[in-house]
């Protein structure tokens, strides 16, 4: 079995930032009695989410969970800022901020647009916390998150609509909604503001299941930009696999086949990307 891995697999740029301050983070008060807080995952992958919750991070589903005193780590998601002024106002709560400076900007992009009278329209998943964040920066809430076709035919004509995107979104969706856009508006503007390593990542995933006999996709199954890359190699190869580890992998599905490639998403561990090749090719 010949065994490759997409060019662009792994860890991102913005989720080695977020892990490194978190691990700074539990080191610096290792000891001090101080607890440290996270809203959900500091990113979405859950090894490493549970290698982080026994070194001392308490992941919360609300923000009334985080106690005086503690220490809070806005994830890499990014948040909104209504709600980050509000656990500040919380009694000694110490913030660190390790949200993806791509994220960042989507974030400045939003509130540009709708200090500039836009009204905004986000492309993305609308329940995904960096979505949440996005929303939060748009003044007076005139915004619409739009994930596919129904969304756009819901949207009444406005006469200056502005653009932002979720930062692991396709280039095919962005391209797509635009189309629809435009029979919405007299004046679009469009910040593309999917991240270049992201689009890297698809790329290099759409050569891999054009080249191989089977595609195994490695990361979070609450891993959105994981999930673009699934939706993107099971257009192009039917024998497409998403998994979390390779002890989910099932030596039936290689039957017949000679060429399998691997992909990783920006969450995922080099570590459980370089098992699952070893896995496959012990079969």
């Amino acid at each position: 079995m010949e065994v490759k891995i997409a060019e662009y697999s792994g860890y991102c740029f913005g989720v080695k930032r977020a892990l490194k301050l978190t691990e700074e983070t539990i080191n610096k008060y290792s000891g001090s009695g101080r607890k440290i807080f996270a809203l959900g995952s500091i990113i979405h992958n859950p090894g490493v989410s549970r290698e982080l919750s026994k070194k001392g991070l308490v992941s919360v589903k609300d923000i009334d969970e985080i106690e005086n005193k503690s220490i809070f780590i806005i994830r890499s998601h990014g948040m909104s800022p209504y709600l980050i002024d509000k656990i500040k106002k919380k009694n000694g709560v110490e913030v660190v901020d390790t949200t993806c400076p791509i994220v960042k900007k989507a974030h400045s992009r939003a509130r540009s647009l709708s200090k500039n009278g836009y009204f905004v329209v986000i492309i993305g998943n609308k329940n995904h916390p960096e979505v949440l964040g996005i929303k939060g920066y748009v003044l007076n809430e005139d915004y619409i998150v739009i994930e596919n076709e129904k969304d756009v035919d819901k949207l009444p004509f406005k006469k200056k609509i502005g653009v932002v995107v979720q930062t692991t979104q396709t280039k095919e969706k962005l391209h797509f909604i635009i189309d629809r856009l435009l029979e919405k508006t007299r004046e679009l503007f469009i910040n593309n503001t999917i991240c270049d390593t992201t689009e890297k990542m698809q790329d290099s995933t759409a050569r891999m299941s054009r080249y191989v006999d089977i595609m195994i996709v490695v990361g979070g199954k609450n891993s959105a930009n994981t999930k673009h890359l699934v939706e993107i190699s099971e257009g192009l190869n039917g024998s497409t696999y998403h998994i979390e580890s390779y002890k989910e992998i099932k030596p039936e599905w290689f039957k017949g086949k000679s060429k399998a490639g691997i992909s990783g998403g920006a969450s995922t561990p080099v570590k459980d990307i370089i098992d699952v090749k070893k896995a496959i090719e012990q079969l």
